[in-house]
């Protein structure tokens, strides 16, 4: 099982730093993510998120329904004591990937967490095309293409703009132009835009209004390109 990206939500500040330490040896470089008990930011998504609670209230619900909106590949594992009523959680909108019962054995953790890893190899095979992969934080991340808005260069890394987040890593524009899909396209040096997220091109302005109200600008010498592939969208 090769590292992966974990993270971990929980109202009891001790449990949650007890969890993070089991985590951490399963996760990349960087560690489990702890995840704020009120976020202050919108949550990013992670391959796995850990949702430890004793009751299942209002406040876990929304928690959960938050981790899945980051994406449909994120593996939701519920964490509980038995005979706790877990109905709010067990739903369309949340959809979790496993439950685990206290007190939790590191081998249950990794049984979860192999085939979380397996399951992530099958969906996201060599011959997916529908998800960016890429290395991150010492972990591998997944992205579907739909979600990602645009591409942004910056010294020697690029970031991943996506609703409600933005990942960076290290890459180039030019390596990166070359492995994506057809419906991305090179708008200025430093900007790579997903065509379908295009709601408006302003010629006066020099920039692209993306979908959800991004502005992404674009350079004289790809404007004629820019405006064919928007026309042909």
């Amino acid at each position: 099982m090769e590292d992966i990206d974990l993270a971990l939500w929980d109202v009891n500040e001790k449990r949650a730093a007890a969890l993070k330490d089991r985590l951490d040896m399963f996760a990349g470089d960087a560690g489990a993510t702890l995840i704020p008990v009120v976020p202050k930011n919108p949550i990013r998504a992670h391959d796995a998120v850990f949702i430890s609670f004793d009751d299942c209230d209002e406040q876990v619900v929304k928690i959960a329904a938050a981790v899945r909106r980051t994406g449909d590949l994120t593996f939701i594992l519920l964490v509980s004591d038995r005979m706790k009523d877990l109905s709010p959680l067990l739903r369309p909108r949340i959809r979790p990937g496993g439950v685990l019962f206290r007190p939790l054995q590191n081998t249950q953790i990794r049984d979860f967490l192999e085939e979380i890893s397996e399951e992530l190899d099958r969906i996201v095979g060599s011959d997916n095309e529908d998800v960016f992969c890429f290395k991150a934080d010492g972990a591998t991340r997944r992205v579907p293409f739909k979600d990602i808005m645009f591409f942004e260069a910056s010294s020697k890394k690029v970031t991943i703009h996506t609703k409600g987040q933005e990942i960076s890593y290290y890459d180039s524009i030019e390596s990166l132009s070359a492995s994506l899909p057809e419906y991305f396209i090179r708008c200025h040096r430093s900007y790579i835009v997903n065509v379908r997220q295009i709601k408006e091109l302003r010629g006066a302005d020099m920039e692209l209004k993306l979908a959800g109200g991004e502005r992404v600008p674009f350079s004289r010498s790809c404007k004629d390109a820019v405006k064919s592939a928007v026309a042909g969208k």
